[in-house]
């Protein structure tokens, strides 16, 4: 651990603290109503266990050996800018330079039922300042702002892409979305939703910014409330198979509720000294079976 992260680790008054991993440190927050990990290569959110509860996401880490560099690590939740998916410029990695760049924790704030910190990339890209809060109490909450502080205007698509965990993906629903204009992803299928969703494996991309879903998981008997700010859609990812460093078997274990910007068309252009905030905010319920 760093000088700074002791020192950082000794303000928080033992609810901030710091490991190592194969992926480089992760911060850990505790807090009365849970704990969360995030790690500070690209401020990516590897673990989330409400009081009493459950791990609810899902993350496998990184393949023996550590992560190469660039590696697209699938679990967490990756925070996606200034692209989304492969929105980017031609042969740009996928979901923006953020998701693979070092930061550092700049504040832990402590209060009451709350932990957080503030993370901001080692090397901030030229003309843009970026800030990553996570924050945990009676749930989960991560947030992003991006300043454009640089002389020209910047087009950008966003996201978080949750990545939940379920007892099996071919049984769970997602309610909230009923009504909502739809377009299938790969296929290019469109409708209406009717109902709730039942994830099949691929996106489906729902429009327009309804504030709230639910993920239900009978067989666990619980559902994840996702409340997101500052999207234009919501996207369902189920997998088809496994990829990258997901674990043989897994790619039922979990499914994606996304709050997005995306496609192209929804970019939102950051003229200079503009600002761009996206939130989302997880919590937890019991269900009946």
């Amino acid at each position: 651990m760093s000088v700074k992260e002791e020192e950082l680790a000794g303000k928080s008054a033992g609810r901030v603290s710091f490991r190592a991993s194969e992926i480089g440190p992760v911060a850990r927050l505790d807090a009365p109503g849970g704990s969360a990990e995030v790690a500070l290569l690209g401020a990516q959110m590897v673990g989330w266990r409400p009081a009493g509860g459950e791990e609810m996401l899902y993350w496998p880490g990184a393949r023996e050996g550590g992560a190469a560099e660039g590696e697209e690590l699938h679990g967490g939740i990756p925070v996606c800018w200034p692209w989304f998916g492969r929105m980017g410029p031609e042969g740009a990695r996928p979901h923006g330079w953020v998701r693979y760049r070092r930061f550092a924790v700049r504040e832990v704030e402590v209060g009451g039922m709350r932990t957080a910190v503030v993370l901001e990339p080692e090397v901030q890209e030229d003309g843009v300042r970026f800030v990553v809060r996570v924050s945990v109490g009676d749930g989960l909450e991560v947030g992003f702002r991006a300043e454009n502080r640089g002389g020209e205007a910047l087009a950008v698509t966003a996201g978080f892409h949750p990545y939940l965990r379920v007892a099996d993906a071919g049984e769970v629903r997602v309610e909230g979305l009923e009504g909502a204009e739809y377009v299938d992803w790969g296929s290019g299928v469109e409708g209406v939703q009717t109902g709730a969703y039942l994830p099949v494996p691929g996106s489906r991309v729902f429009g327009g910014a309804r504030r709230r879903c639910r993920l239900v998981d009978g067989r666990s008997g619980r559902a994840v409330v996702l409340e997101a700010e500052g999207h234009v859609r919501w996207c369902v990812w189920r997998a088809e198979a496994e990829r990258g460093n997901m674990r043989a078997g897994d790619a039922r274990g979990f499914v994606c509720v996304e709050p997005v910007v995306f496609p192209r068309s929804d970019a939102v252009v950051l003229e200079p000294g503009g600002m761009q905030e996206m939130r989302l905010r997880l919590r937890t319920e019991e269900v009946r079976v």
